[in-house]
């Protein structure tokens, strides 16, 4: 776990370390910082719990640092983390840091899985239907071409299953519109994709799906470029300050409004907690050959304890080995039918 990285500084990180260990059995963890403050850290609390380990990294990686100069400097906290994964002296690596710098350190040295092109990063969202939704990519990849999405629904749909616990995950393709028709280039082919070969990578694919979907739980993996995924994660992210401005300023017009919002507080509260993205911790980041949990800069305690506990139960379900098994499929489909990748191709026409 690297521990150096973040805005929250690394009392958060090592606080949500300890918290885990506590919540959690056979967990152990390698801090990865300047082992000097990590000492200095437990030292003032006088209790260091024999699960956790320190590695030393000098380096810190800047939050606007480039991400390949990042992941070119072999001493700071994330290619440290990350090359324990790589050697297998850790099971998984988390990190609240650059996520360019994440992203970049993690391919070029841990390397993507067999027949994935792009790595994406998964996000949950909550719904109004009371179950949580996956959704990727929200930032990895601005630009892709449809078997990018296409890879992207099977590893979304591969850890529906195996992380959220939903059987036969329906995916949905987000668009413009519902029909096929609808939707730039890359969308429309990337329907006619999913349309065309879902049944051959068990895919329960359900067609396009638009923006005020999301929220309904009619789908439980939601497929877009980065670039639109990062929007709505943002704003997905905002709607619980503003829930919580707009609770604050509307308590104090009147004595009924008060009465009427301590009434309302315990459903508000548990509306809150939906939309707060401490619940979920952090985004796993698939296709390269390692779990790697990434977290929001600004992460509490709360959500770097969830971070460490989600990347556990990567490891504990080998959803690794789940991806695997899942994408060899996609490679059978690019031998049967002379490489899909020729043959939809981001053009205004359509596919070839």
């Amino acid at each position: 776990m690297d521990v150096s990285s973040g805005e929250t500084g690394i009392d958060t990180n090592i606080d949500a370390a300890v918290e885990a260990i506590s919540q959690a059995q056979n967990l152990e963890i390698i801090l990865v910082g300047q082992e000097n403050k990590i000492d200095r850290y437990f030292a003032q609390k006088h209790f260091r719990p024999q699960e956790i380990s320190i590695v030393n990294a000098d380096d810190i990686v800047g939050m606007d640092e480039k991400p390949l100069q990042a992941a070119k400097n072999k001493n700071n906290s994330i290619v440290k983390g990350i090359d324990l994964v790589r050697r297998g002296d850790s099971d998984a690596f988390v990190s609240t840091g650059n996520t360019g710098a994440i992203a970049a350190s993690s391919m070029l040295r841990l390397k993507k899985i067999a027949n994935i092109d792009r790595t994406p990063i998964l996000t949950v969202f909550p719904t109004m239907a009371g179950h949580p939704i996956a959704m990727l990519d929200v930032g990895a990849n601005v630009d892709c071409k449809p078997h990018h999405l296409l890879q992207f629904a099977v590893m979304g749909a591969t850890y529906a299953q195996l992380i959220m616990e939903i059987d036969n995950p329906r995916v949905g393709l987000l668009s413009i519109g519902e029909e096929p028709s609808k939707g730039n280039a890359v969308t429309k082919n990337t329907n006619k994709l999913l349309s065309k070969f879902a049944h051959k990578l068990d895919l329960n694919f359900v067609g396009n799906i638009e923006g005020r979907d999301i929220l309904t739980g009619f789908v439980d993996v939601i497929v877009c470029d980065g670039f639109i995924g990062n929007v709505l994660l943002k704003y997905t992210e905002s709607i619980f300050s503003l829930v919580k401005t707009l609770f604050k300023k509307g308590r104090r017009i009147s004595v009924l409004s008060i009465l009427g919002g301590l009434l309302l507080y315990p459903s508000l509260k548990r509306t809150m907690k939906d939309f707060n993205y401490a619940e979920y911790g952090g985004a796993p980041l698939l296709g390269v050959d390692g779990n790697v949990v990434i977290g929001h800069g600004t992460s509490s305690v709360k959500a770097v304890t969830n971070a460490i506990l989600l990347a556990q139960t990567m490891v504990l379900a080998n959803l690794q080995e789940a991806l695997r098994k899942a994408t060899e499929k996609l490679k059978e489909l690019d031998d049967e039918n002379s490489n899909i990748r020729d043959r939809f191709v981001y053009t205004e026409k359509g596919a070839n």
